[in-house]
């Protein structure tokens, strides 16, 4: 998950949209310093880390990052004293560090098992529901051979 990360170098389309619009250069702004903060929470985290954490949020100096799970958010808060150390020295005006977790959801389920009968379980399924009275069993037995699921 997992975070995308944002090249503060890579000009785009996108990138050029928001440096021409006056009232989106505000925000380009702010992408730019979450990437640059990003950048830098990279070098400072191991890899393992730095893929499940992203930099979400500054606000009034304070540093807001996404964990991908409890786990990642535990260590974050434990290293949160050199994660600032790096900050300032890279000239980041950051006074602290707020860890939250941020589940990912997927965007592809599961697959489902296909799981099938034999052709003898089929047979023993139809032979054992042809014995039964008219029942919901008979049907749910009927469908089930007839189906192989």
């Amino acid at each position: 998950m997992p975070f995308v990360k944002i090249s503060p170098t890579s000009e785009s389309r996108v990138g050029l949209l928001l440096n021409s619009l006056p009232e989106l250069q505000a925000l380009n702004r702010e992408l730019r310093q979450l990437a640059e903060l990003q950048s830098a929470l990279a070098e400072v985290l191991p890899d393992n880390l730095a893929t499940s954490t992203c930099v979400a949020l500054v606000k009034t100096g304070e540093l807001i990052l996404f964990a991908n799970n409890g786990a990642v958010a535990a260590k974050l808060r434990q290293m949160a004293p050199r994660i600032l150390d790096a900050f300032r020295a890279h000239g980041h005006e950051i006074t602290g560090i707020r860890v939250q977790v941020q589940v990912t959801i997927r965007d592809n389920p599961l697959p489902q098992k296909q799981i099938s009968l034999s052709s003898g379980a089929r047979r023993a399924i139809e032979s054992l529901s042809e014995r039964l009275i008219a029942s919901p069993l008979k049907t749910a037995l009927t469908r089930l051979g007839r189906n192989g699921r």
